[in-house]
């Protein structure tokens, strides 16, 4: 039986404690984030950029990092949480806003696994969450997908489509360079359409509001992946053809453009926008571009027609990676999980 005091601290019978980071243990977590995950990185300018990303407008709002303790302040593992909303249309097809906690770098060191820290950790997680009013949560790790189901989160088996890029891609007339200050009014008329096609959900279906900070907070990651490769950043992040819109980041460890928001009104604007992706991603000397779930139609999607899914030679695999918990008992449970595209995990 553990005690959620829906504040900033969680408590269990055993006297271990959830509760927010100190600066000093944010710092310390950082460094074993680097071992774990800081692959295209030296030590000096990951730390930079977990600093840069916690001191974003993003980071500072809506990122929290939580540590695991024993009673003798011990840490036993760690977690980070992204604040977000999501458009939820229940089974009687209303749709109301929700809060939404994405869950990620959960953390337990090697020496220390294997003893159920993680899996209390995720429990003690969920209450809190569950007490400070959080509608749903979001998960994507390659690992321990056994443990997330135990604290509650569901696999909405994906795909990822990975496209090679084409050296010799001629961009098409009439396209637009995006950047952060091109996003304001797009993400705006984003939201509003999104809210409105989910309407149409036959089941109960959830799909995430893509935010400009958060979009920013991905595009200060690809600065610290260009400075990482000796390359000056660039401030374009997408691009544009009318109303149609895409909206990318970059990965040092293996380079490659992964897509965020892809948003093509018609077969036409898919190509156009598929070409400015691989100049783009040319000029950065980056090797593929990659969409997670873009071949997935629910027959409600727009933008996830066969008409405007990626064109060319496409190298496509399963994934069990994106996780949903659902933390509102009292209502149906989505079964429908729209738009994983957008925050593809990078």
């Amino acid at each position: 039986m553990t005690t959620g005091l829906q504040t900033d601290t969680y408590v269990d019978l055993d006297g271990r404690t959830l509760q927010l980071a100190t600066p000093e243990q944010q710092a310390e977590r950082w460094l074993h984030h680097f071992a774990q995950w800081g692959t295209g990185y030296d030590k000096w300018m990951f730390l930079q950029r977990e600093a840069a990303l916690a001191d974003s407008a993003f980071g500072q709002a809506q990122l929290k990092m939580w540590v695991w303790l024993e009673p003798n302040g011990q840490i036993l593992g760690s977690c980070e949480t992204y604040a977000g909303s999501a458009w939820y249309s229940d089974d009687k097809g209303r749709i109301t806003r929700e809060s939404l906690q994405a869950v990620a770098s959960v953390l337990v060191l090697p020496e220390l696994r294997g003893q159920g820290h993680a899996a209390a950790m995720m429990t003690a997680l969920a209450g809190e969450l569950r007490g400070l009013g959080t509608t749903f949560s979001t998960l994507f790790s390659d690992v321990g997908a056994n443990l997330y189901r135990r604290s509650g989160y569901l696999l909405h088996p994906a795909s990822q489509t990975e496209v090679a890029v084409d050296l010799q891609a001629q961009q098409y007339k009439g396209i637009e360079e995006l950047g952060l200050g091109d996003l304001a009014d797009l993400l705006a008329r984003d939201s509003d359409e999104q809210s409105a096609w989910l309407g149409a959900a036959l089941a109960p279906a959830v799909t995430e509001v893509v935010q400009v900070h958060r979009i920013a907070w991905f595009a200060t990651r690809s600065r610290f992946r260009a400075w990482s490769r000796g390359q000056e950043p660039s401030p374009v992040i997408g691009a544009a053809v009318g109303d149609s819109f895409c909206l990318w980041t970059s990965d040092a460890a293996e380079p490659t453009l992964h897509m965020l928001v892809w948003r093509p009104r018609d077969a036409e604007a898919a190509d156009q926008l598929l070409a400015a992706a691989h100049v783009h991603a040319a000029n950065r000397g980056l090797r593929q571009l990659v969409w997670w779930d873009a071949n997935r139609d629910t027959g409600l999607d727009p933008w996830r027609r066969p008409a405007v899914q990626p064109r060319g030679q496409a190298r496509t695999r399963d994934s069990g990676l994106p996780m949903l918990a659902w933390l509102d008992k009292d209502r149906a449970m989505p079964l429908i999980w729209m738009g994983i595209e957008r925050y593809t995990w990078c």
